[in-house]
């Protein structure tokens, strides 16, 4: 095999990979990445893409504030209890 088989036969397996891997990443917990959009438990607010942490358990873990009622919630829409 020449050097340009290997190559694409590695960036196809890495790829393949990588999307197994963000299926099956958690949903729930501190440890994973939502791409989904995040609304508001109690006014469904819808949350922006680019967040801004207003503590430093959500700038290290992900989560929100909603601007429309004060409800804190994770990076997954749950509403915090504190």
């Amino acid at each position: 095999m020449n050097d340009l088989t290997i190559i694409v036969i590695a960036s196809i397996l890495i790829v393949l990979i990588s999307r197994l891997f963000l299926k099956h990443w958690p949903r729930n917990g501190k440890i994973g990445i939502n791409l989904e959009k995040v609304c508001c438990p109690n006014c469904k607010e819808v949350m922006p893409k680019i967040r801004k942490p207003t503590n430093l358990k959500q700038a290290l873990w992900g989560g929100l504030t909603c601007k429309n009622c004060g409800t804190e919630m994770d990076k997954y829409g749950v509403k915090i209890n504190s």
